[in-house]
C-alpha cells in the first residue's frame, strides 16, 4: 500500500506534454515556491476562481506582458515574469496541482501566522525590530494582523505581570514564613 500512495504522490506533479515529433512525455512541474508572489494574486483572481477564469485571466496577463510585446531593455524582466505566470498557470489549471498548491499555501500562511504571533520581531540582527534594512523589506501590516499582533502582545504582557505577581507572593510568603520561624525558635530557646 506505501508503493501505491508513493507512485501516487510522484504523479500529481506530474503533466502530460509531446515533444517535437508529437510523442508523449512526461514532465515534473516544478514544486511551488511560496516565498514567491501568490499564483491567485500573480493571476488577479480569487482562490475560489474556476478553471475558465484563471485561464482568461492568464491569457489577459500574458498579452500585458508577452516578451515580444515590451521594449527590448526590459525584456528580460518579462521572460522573468512569463516564466512566473507559465508557471502558476500550470500549477492552478491541473486541478491535482491546484489542490496541493492550496494545502500547502494554507499550512504555509498557518506557519508564517504562528511564527508572527509567537516569535515577533525577536530574533537575529537589531533584536525587537531595529534593522534598517530588515524594516525595508516588511510588508504592511494589514488591519487584522496589527490588531492580532496587539492581542499577542497584551496577551504576553498579562503572562509576565502573571509570573512576576506569582513569584513575588511566593518570595514574600517565604520571607514571612522564615520571619515566623525565626520568632518561634527564638521564643523556646
Amino acid at each position: 500500500m506505501a508503493t501505491t500512495t508513493s507512485s501516487h504522490r510522484r504523479q500529481s506533479n506530474r503533466t502530460r506534454q509531446t515533444d517535437a515529433n508529437g510523442h508523449r512525455t512526461q514532465a515534473t512541474t516544478p514544486s511551488p515556491d511560496l516565498d514567491e508572489e501568490n499564483y491567485y494574486q500573480l493571476l488577479g483572481v480569487r482562490s475560489s476562481s474556476s478553471a475558465a477564469e484563471i485561464t482568461s485571466a492568464y491569457r489577459r496577463a500574458m498579452k500585458r506582458s508577452h516578451p515580444d510585446r515590451v521594449h527590448p531593455d526590459r525584456r528580460a524582466a518579462a521572460e522573468e515574469l512569463a516564466k512566473l505566470l507559465n508557471r502558476a498557470y500550470s500549477t492552478l489549471a491541473n486541478p491535482i496541482t491546484r489542490q496541493t498548491y492550496d494545502r500547502t499555501a494554507r499550512a504555509q500562511e498557518m506557519q508564517d501566522q504562528l511564527m508572527r504571533r509567537y516569535v515577533g520581531g525577536l530574533g537575529g540582527p537589531g533584536i525587537g525590530g531595529a534593522d534598517p534594512f530588515a524594516q525595508a523589506l516588511r510588508r504592511e501590516m494589514s488591519p487584522a494582523e496589527r490588531a492580532d499582533q496587539r492581542r499577542a502582545d497584551r496577551s504576553a504582557m498579562l503572562s509576565l505581570l502573571l509570573v512576576f505577581v506569582v513569584v513575588t507572593a511566593v518570595v514574600i510568603t517565604l520571607i514571612v514564613l522564615w520571619a515566623v520561624v525565626s520568632l518561634l525558635l527564638s521564643l523556646i530557646f
